[in-house]
């Protein structure tokens, strides 16, 4: 047979020749398992694929490459390049849409965001500038986002040099405009606070917490402030906890509203601790804290909306029947 002819050939082979064969046939396995070792690695470990916002970023590259003249893509791709904080190539791109008078209103507007991202803020306020020039003339001036959004830069930028006196027409402006806007009422209420006008001050950020009660610290900490400045401790309290909360501090938040669930501010401190349990995700020690908030306040909404999110049904009420009752 052929397979003991090999065998037999094999033995007779002399010993030097014998070890040679040997020494191949162990390089030969050597190989195989080395390139078996990187084809898993390669196959295990290749890169993953590009996330869908930088592809949708390259055919944007692309189509600007291929058609200078693709306003709407040069737009999209200047948007995205400020979406990702690449301010500086976002201000190039929003340029070459103003000087080639394509969506110039928008690309201002972009442009500004982008110049103020970067603290250029004299380039930031001439844009600001402009298009607020050309907005407020519009029909729809009263109710024009970019217009607020220009009013709210220019305040935002003599806030941030120090200004907080010439930013509260800007932000009044943009405010009217956009009433329910928290960003424009805790702007507005920063710019109060720093000029001393304490009771300005509160009713924004008063305003700001209640549209958006969690999630920034900001408000209630120049909250914190105002109060402490009109000299309402236990509100100054409440705001300073809360503020701890959003911040991570639990146990401390805990501790403060804990010592105010007795007093004057018994719903504030309730409401507050419903957030925290719900943040913590124990839906039923929020439920219960609530509940003690409605007790107080029976119309409160934050209260109500807050149960209803966290509240279950009670498994000791049985279920309605499926066909009815006899």
């Amino acid at each position: 047979m052929p397979f003991m002819s090999r065998v037999t050939s094999l033995t007779s082979m002399p010993e030097a020749q014998l070890n040679r064969w040997i020494k191949r046939i162990g390089l030969l396995l050597l190989v195989g398992i080395v390139a078996f070792i990187a084809f898993y690695a390669v196959d295990r470990f290749r890169a993953s694929p590009a996330p869908i916002v930088d592809r949708e970023l390259a055919i944007l590259e692309e189509a600007v490459r291929l058609d200078p003249a693709d306003a709407v893509s040069r737009g999209q791709l200047a948007d995205r390049y400020f979406a990702k904080q690449r301010y500086e190539e976002a201000i190039v791109q929003y340029t070459a849409l103003v000087d080639a008078k394509k969506d110039v209103e928008l690309a201002k507007l972009g442009r500004a965001r982008a110049y103020q991202a970067t603290e250029q803020y004299d380039a930031a306020i001439a844009d600001f500038d402009a298009v607020i020039e050309i907005a407020k003339e519009g029909e729809m001036a009263v109710v024009d986002p970019n217009l607020a959004a220009a009013y709210y830069g220019i305040g935002t930028i003599a806030l941030a040099q120090g200004r907080p006196k010439d930013a509260i027409e800007p932000l009044t402006n943009a405010l009217a405009i956009q009433r329910a806007d928290a960003d424009v009422l805790n702007a507005l209420g920063t710019a109060y606070l720093q000029t001393g006008d304490t009771a300005k001050a509160i009713e924004k950020l008063e305003l700001a917490v209640r549209l958006i009660p969690v999630g920034w610290a900001e408000p209630y900490t120049n909250l914190e402030t105002a109060y402490k400045a009109a000299g309402k401790a236990d509100l100054a309290e409440w705001a300073g906890a809360m503020a701890a909360m959003i911040g991570g501090d639990e146990a401390m938040a805990e501790k403060r509203l804990l010592a105010l669930v007795d007093g004057e501010l018994a719903l504030q401190a309730t409401l507050g601790l419903g957030l925290l349990s719900e943040t913590r995700g124990d839906t039923a020690a929020a439920a219960d804290w609530y509940r003690k908030a409605l007790a107080i306040d029976p119309d409160n909404t934050s209260a109500g909306l807050g149960l209803k999110r966290v509240a279950m049904p009670d498994p000791a009420t049985p279920a309605p029947s499926a066909t009815g009752s006899n």
